[in-house]
């Protein structure tokens, strides 16, 4: 019912998707999978906990929309058993949960290896999220939205920690061309947080 209200709501070119947190079990996922398809769904995120590779297999392969994993994943060992036994149509690294950008960098190019497009998952907005960008624009598969959400923090908390804050512009995000994650700490701001 949401997805449908959702879906009436928004104009055809927003793309929905659908993030399970690891929630079902394969026969629900398939079912619920195989409703997602006759909506139009863009994607199926997580739909089996993050250890059922065999399970994550069976969904993948019953359904015709796009699933991904891989957000609980650690290591590029962990990502090869996931893509060599799961098979991921889409795989979803987190440069905080991989061990940052040389891990995710190593994750990245097995996925290359493997013809998996690539879908960043970085819930928290800030230098993660910086990071990470920075990191999936070298990635040539890089064709579908990088996450990047104001969830867990507000927005305004978020840029005052910075002294030139990436912004949104019609939907993008352009990187600066600063070294490095291109972020300048604001130290006033960490200051005033340091002594609440």
């Amino acid at each position: 019912q949401v997805f449908k209200m959702c879906r009436e709501f928004l104009p055809d070119e927003i793309a929905l998707s659908f993030d399970a947190n690891n929630g079902y079990s394969v026969s629900t996922a398939i079912r619920q999978g195989k409703r997602f398809e006759d909506l139009g769904l863009a994607h199926f995120e997580e739909p089996l906990p993050q250890y059922d590779y065999a399970g994550l297999k069976q969904v993948a392969d019953a359904l015709t929309i796009p699933v991904s994993s891989g957000e609980q994943e650690h290591t590029r060992w962990q990502f090869r058993d996931l893509i060599l036994q799961g098979n991921p149509d889409i795989v979803q690294p987190d440069i905080v949960m991989a061990g940052g950008i040389s891990e995710m960098r190593h994750i990245y190019t097995l996925a290359e290896t493997f013809n998996k497009p690539i879908m960043p998952h970085c819930p928290s907005a800030g230098i993660s999220s910086a990071a990470s960008l920075l990191l999936y624009c070298t990635v040539a598969n890089a064709v579908r939205p990088h996450e990047y959400s104001y969830e867990f923090s507000p927005r305004d908390n978020i840029v005052a920690l910075f002294e030139e804050p990436y912004e949104l512009e019609d939907g993008e995000l352009h990187i600066p061309d600063r070294p490095g994650h291109g972020l300048v700490l604001n130290e006033g701001a960490l200051a005033r947080l340091r002594l609440q």
